[in-house]
């Protein structure tokens, strides 16, 4: 019992401690907590002084990092349009580029044809242009400026000839020479007229030539048209080249001298086989066929036992067989298997009589498509030839090797074909001859052998009796 107040007095005194101890922590804690609330006061202060600069500085940053947004947003829109609007500039420029090549390349060639249709006469009045057309200089627009003379020229002319003119200048007479005269031109067509009166006619422009050529004709109606007079003249629309066309068909000898030099071995081989053909006609022509009869009165003759009479029937004919008869009579008497042998061997000089001359035409008719195929390639050489040095664009220069292989080639087909039928024809007659002098020549034979049959016969009924 006396312990439990000590026990009392111990616990009231750890309580008290406890008290004690809990006051001072919380006074420190409290104190902390002053002293935290103190500074966080002194920090939002702080925080709120510097705010407004931090704002401000913010507020700058933003705006310029917003003004180089939007500067760079209209930098890379700029850069957009201008590669759009350098593309579209591009394309103008090379589509007016070659706009500018066509109407020059239209212009140049334009202007070679314009003076290639002008008179030595018009080539002199219109020399600035043409130089200036040949040898443009400075810019490309310069050049083309200077290229429209060319254009503004033939306009000139036009108009000129529209109402017809007259001109002095040179031309070609048919025969190569040189006359000086004076040139009518109306439209597409004009007329010359030589100082000497010696060459009247239309005008035929030529590719290449410095002169024109004159075709004669109408020297009546084209001197009055000079003189200022009316007159009906023939007008070509083509420039020429339908007279010139018909002037080349009326030129017969033009088809050889487009030959060239193999057309004169097809027309040598063309006249041999035509004096062979003559002479084989002329052979055969004079052949007569024997009458019927004729081998029946040889051996009537020979029966009677007149062998002059039977030879003298035999050479009245004019055909192989009566020399190959007569031959056959000699050797009568030796039987009728010999005259058969004598036949035959008469029969083989016969034949090669008959086809003299033959082989000849023959060899014409297979020699001439050779030598016409032999200038077609000559001329397909030389053609050839020709557009390894100037090209296809002009096709007048290919004309010649052209020619020379077409001609040949039908020279060659009009020489062989007509001896081939001419050879034909001549060996079926041939043929037919020879075949006709054995039909007799056995005929003979046969009847030679009939009379010694019946003879041999005749003998035999005798010796019975």
């Amino acid at each position: 019992m006396n312990q439990l107040p000590t026990a009392l007095a111990l616990v009231a005194i750890l309580f008290v401690s406890a008290a004690r101890a809990a006051t001072d922590d919380e006074l420190s804690i409290r104190k902390d907590l002053v002293d935290a609330q103190s500074r966080l006061t002194h920090a939002r202060e702080a925080i709120a002084a510097e705010k407004p600069d931090l704002a401000k500085a913010f507020d700058v940053t933003r705006a310029s990092l917003m003004e180089q947004r939007r500067k760079v947003r209209i930098a890379r829109m700029a850069k957009s349009d201008r590669d759009t609007l350098l593309k579209a500039l591009e394309k103008k420029h090379y589509t007016s580029g070659q706009d500018h090549t066509y109407v020059d390349g239209q212009l140049r060639d334009y202007g070679i044809k314009l003076e290639t249709f002008l008179l030595p006469g018009e080539c002199e009045i219109y020399r600035q242009e043409l130089d200036n057309f040949h040898s443009p200089t400075g810019t490309p627009a310069e050049r083309l400026q200077s290229r429209l003379g060319s254009l503004e020229a033939g306009i000139h002319r036009l108009e000129k000839l529209v109402g017809g003119s007259t001109l002095v200048g040179e031309a070609v007479a048919p025969d190569g020479t040189v006359k000086s005269g004076t040139f009518a031109l109306a439209g597409p067509s004009a007329w010359f007229t030589a100082e000497d009166g010696s060459l009247t006619g239309s005008v035929v422009w030529e590719k290449g030539s410095r002169n024109s050529k004159i075709l004669p004709g109408e020297s009546g109606e084209i001197k009055t048209v000079m003189a200022g007079g009316e007159a009906i003249l023939s007008i070509d629309v083509t420039g020429g080249k339908a007279l010139a066309l018909a002037t080349m068909e009326n030129d017969k000898l033009d088809i050889f001298r487009k030959g060239g030099f193999w057309i004169w071995p097809i027309l040598g081989i063309a006249l041999f086989s035509a004096i062979s053909g003559m002479i084989k006609l002329a052979q055969i022509v004079r052949i007569r066929t024997p009458a019927p009869d004729w081998v029946s009165r040889i051996l009537a003759a020979l029966r009677e036992g007149d062998q002059a009479q039977a030879e003298s029937i035999a050479s009245k004919v004019y055909h192989p067989v009566s020399d190959v008869v007569g031959r056959c009579l000699g050797y009568v008497k030796a039987g009728p298997d010999v005259v058969e042998e004598v036949l035959y061997e008469q029969l083989i000089g016969v034949q090669n009589k008959l086809q003299s001359w033959l082989p000849f035409i023959a060899i014409t008719a297979a020699t001439a498509p050779l030598l016409g195929l032999l200038g077609t390639v000559s001329g397909m050489i030389r053609t050839f030839n020709v557009i390894t040095v100037s090209g296809t664009g002009d096709a007048k220069p290919l004309a010649g090797g052209i020619s020379e292989a077409l001609v040949t080639t039908l020279f060659g087909l009009v020489v062989a074909i007509p001896a081939l039928i001419i050879h034909a024809l001549l060996s079926r007659r041939c043929q037919g001859i020879t075949q006709n002098t054995e039909k007799l020549g056995l005929t003979l034979v046969n009847g030679l052998r009939g009379e010694k049959f019946q003879k041999n016969r005749a003998d035999g009924g005798n010796s019975d009796k």
